[in-house]
């Protein structure tokens, strides 16, 4: 009896380590197909010229429109200019004067548009002055 007993345990303990093999083999197998893959992705997408932030950020250096001077400043002191333009040249305040009042609505919408950008909003606020008459 002890002699079938230990050859079923040979033959279990020998499929065990079979199957254990075959596993290993096949998360090898997927695991490199994986990387195959995303390999493949990564040179597809540069094949289709997706540029990286680095290309973009080189790109608008090279541009020269960048002006950190004005973004920092424009971070910190744009809201408020912002708005004291934006209660001066409000069109509802030259209401009896149809020509200022266009003036206004075109110089609102263009503050609107600029109101993160105050060498910009510091220009329009000359403008403002020049074209309305007012003091800010």
């Amino acid at each position: 009896m002890d002699t079938i007993q230990t050859t079923v345990a040979d033959t279990t303990s020998a499929m065990a380590t079979q199957t254990a093999s075959h596993g290993i083999n096949l998360w090898m197998i997927i695991a490199l197909v994986e990387l195959v893959i995303i390999i493949v992705l990564l040179l597809s997408r540069r094949a289709r010229g997706g540029s990286s932030r680095s290309d973009i950020k080189r790109k608008v250096m090279a541009e020269g429109e960048v002006d950190f001077g004005n973004i920092m400043n424009s971070s910190f002191n744009a809201e408020r200019v912002y708005k004291d333009l934006l209660i001066k040249c409000h069109p509802d305040r030259f209401a009896p004067d149809e020509a200022k009042m266009a003036i206004a609505n075109d110089l609102s919408t263009l503050i609107t548009k600029h109101k993160h950008d105050i060498k910009r909003l510091n220009e329009l606020k000359m403008e403002a002055k020049a074209k309305l008459n007012i003091n800010i």
